[in-house]
């Protein structure tokens, strides 16, 4: 049956008719000219055709030979092609990478991680998509991206789980306030005062809300917003304060809106990078993964 034919049986046919002879392709492809013979009398036992007409000074294709040459030359191309394109993955020479993460994320931490990845692993491409927590945790489930990497709560969805850094809390506040003077705020100090919340939907707002209802605190929001982005833009023009985490105030260069901490109690959480569980990691994943872990050290340090 055709789909018994082996590539040796292929290179064999294809080099006698480059080399114009069984001896000169023999030698070319390291091996005796009986083996060489051999493998091109197996392949068109295998095609059920003769491909070649053998006589004692010259070889020469037969009408079906030189339509299968073509094809044969074609897939032997494909060959190489795919064993050449999985060595440049192996080796990292290209290959891609998507990531999925929060926009505060997008917009502050992982622009420095993309851009010392691009300097170590310049041909591999970077694709990331800033999407809100729910649908990044729903795109790495579904295959649709190699890595989420933000603050996820606790879900049902199974997936491989990493801590890579821990932050507190702290809140935004426009530079001309009072409030901005203090190096620390107590969660009940932030009672009555105009803050930009995030809305209910938010993974964000559900952490938040809880520790407000531990200290007594009613919060009665000013504005109500769906991306953290936009409440420390809004910050900054001066609307009122938004509760964030602390490496939004170590990476945002704002000369409008300054971070104070939260303490009384002082709280931590967890930046993940998750994966599919079950699935394996590329090399271009793998060396991403490991640049997200240098860079989330560095951060700590």
């Amino acid at each position: 049956m055709a789909s018994n034919v082996t590539l040796r049986q292929l290179r064999a046919f294809v080099e006698v008719v480059r080399s114009a002879g069984f001896t000169a392709a023999a030698r070319k492809l390291h091996l005796t000219q009986s083996a060489t013979s051999l493998l091109v009398r197996e392949l068109e036992a295998q095609v059920g055709l003769q491909l070649i007409d053998r006589t004692t000074r010259q070889v020469m294709l037969t009408e079906a030979g030189q339509e299968f040459l073509e094809r044969a030359e074609r897939i032997l191309r494909d060959v190489e092609f795919a064993v050449s394109n999985a060595q440049d993955l192996l080796h990292k020479r290209r290959g891609r990478v998507t990531i999925a993460t929060t926009p505060l994320l997008a917009a502050s931490f992982v622009p420095a991680v993309i851009a010392e990845f691009q300097k170590r692993h310049p041909a591999i491409e970077v694709r990331i998509a800033d999407q809100p927590v729910d649908q990044v945790l729903r795109l790495v489930s579904n295959g649709d991206v190699d890595i989420g990497f933000g603050a996820f709560p606790q879900t049902d969805i199974e997936l491989r789980r990493q801590a890579m850094l821990k932050h507190s809390m702290g809140v935004m506040v426009p530079c001309d306030w009072p409030l901005a003077n203090r190096k620390k705020l107590s969660w009940k100090s932030l009672a009555g005062q105009p803050l930009i919340t995030l809305s209910t939907a938010s993974g964000f707002r559900t952490l938040v809300d809880p520790l407000f209802a531990q200290m007594g605190v009613t919060v009665i929001p000013r504005f109500e917003v769906s991306y953290l982005g936009t409440a420390v833009g809004m910050v900054e023009a001066g609307l009122g304060m938004t509760v964030v985490p602390s490496y939004v105030g170590a990476m945002l260069n704002s000369k409008r809106a300054r971070f104070v901490a939260l303490h009384d109690p002082v709280v931590f959480r967890a930046i993940e990078m998750v994966t599919q569980q079950g699935r394996s990691m590329s090399p271009g994943v793998q060396v991403f993964a490991e640049c997200l872990t240098d860079m989330c050290k560095d951060f700590h340090k």
